[in-house]
């Protein structure tokens, strides 16, 4: 869960409202299923193999060197640029949060933030988990406080508004969506917290990814609900109007927690891949995790929706093909008997490959 929840799921109001209900309940509901498909998968694939890695080395270990190339790309677009959109909108959260008290512009709040991961980075696993479980428990609790505050403010006919209306955005709620659901980085993680009890991975992922997609459905509901055609890219800013300025700095405060606990575990599973897989020395590995996104956002890139769409529509899409090639793969050259198995028709798995091709192929075209 601590993986997967992050700031994604704050867009995911906004490209429902943009694309209409009825098409984003449905990207929902399918890309639910199939990043619950992929995760499993993924997860057999770690338990075949002796070492732990991160995706990368997997890549190089069974696909050889043509996915390795292909691979450096999508992960180090996938791993920066949802750093940066990280950065991007935790400083905009932090900004609603202390603008009673500093009068300081998103940029130097975005500083602040990097400072402050820069520390818990450093801190090591042992912290950034126990992080995790507090911000999981802060994340239910906040969607049932704006859910309960907001619940007497939403109006119906929001639902129906666009619910069947095809719109130039009908395809937002994909690439944000797999975004906000993406967890890849914290399955290798998994397995080392789950040291000697591996079988119990597979209910781990199953309710690790479930549970996070259930509380981005009732947030996307009630906000949808309330705040209708003013819904606002970052979910928050537009329920001001409706719910006061109060729940604005309740849920930016939120915002910022989650979105530090996402960038810890993308930071720490890229400092983990840097050491594991390209072998750097221990002394570069905070400063490549966390200097070059940070310089990304100091050079102009700072549209939230648009780094997070493309982000989770052609990077996260190019990796889950891959990584469909490795679970075929190790099916037949993996290391060790896995402590569980996932038994799916290949056409199943031709049919994945071709959404998540099509998708990234269409991600491209409208950007």
């Amino acid at each position: 869960m601590g993986s997967t929840v992050g700031v994604g799921f704050y867009g995911i109001p906004f490209t429902i409202q943009k694309a209409g209900l009825g098409l984003g309940l449905l990207f929902m509901a399918a890309i639910v299923g199939l990043v619950l498909i992929s995760n499993l998968l993924y997860g057999e694939i770690v338990l075949r193999t002796h070492y732990r890695h991160q995706f990368v080395g997997y890549v190089n270990k069974y696909l050889g060197p043509w996915a390795r190339r292909v691979n450096l790309f999508i992960f180090w677009v996938s791993v920066y640029g949802a750093l940066v959109g990280i950065i991007i909108i935790s400083g905009d959260f932090l900004a609603n949060v202390m603008s009673y008290y500093l009068n300081f512009s998103p940029v130097v709040f975005s500083t602040i933030f990097i400072i402050l991961a820069a520390i818990l980075v450093l801190a090591g696993l042992r912290t950034v988990s126990r992080f995790d479980f507090f911000m999981m428990l802060l994340f239910g609790a906040v969607v049932v406080l704006i859910a309960f505050v907001g619940l007497g403010q939403i109006r119906l006919a929001n639902y129906a508004s666009g619910a069947l209306e095809i719109t130039d955005f009908w395809f937002l709620p994909f690439g944000v969506i797999l975004f906000a659901m993406n967890a890849m980085p914290g399955i290798p993680l998994m397995r080392q917290v789950l040291t000697d009890r591996e079988r119990d991975l597979k209910k781990a992922i199953v309710y690790g990814t479930l549970a996070p997609a259930v509380l981005y459905l009732i947030f996307a509901l009630v906000v949808f609900g309330i705040s209708g055609d003013v819904t606002s890219p970052d979910a928050i800013s537009g329920l001001q109007s409706f719910l006061g300025a109060r729940i604005v700095v309740v849920g930016s405060l939120f915002g910022f927690l989650t979105s530090t606990t996402i960038f810890l575990n993308l930071a720490f599973a890229l400092r983990e891949s840097l050491r594991e897989d390209f072998h750097i020395k221990r002394r570069w590995l905070w400063l490549l995790a966390l200097v070059p996104p940070y310089l990304l956002f100091l050079s102009g890139i700072r549209n939230f929706i648009d780094i997070i769409s493309l982000v989770g529509g052609v990077a996260i899409s190019l990796q889950t093909i891959l990584m469909i090639f490795m679970f075929v793969k190790t099916k037949r050259d993996g290391e060790r008997v896995p402590e569980y198995t996932v038994r799916v028709p290949k056409w199943l798995l031709y049919l994945m490959m071709a959404i998540f091709g099509l998708g990234a192929i269409y991600t491209i075209l409208v950007k």
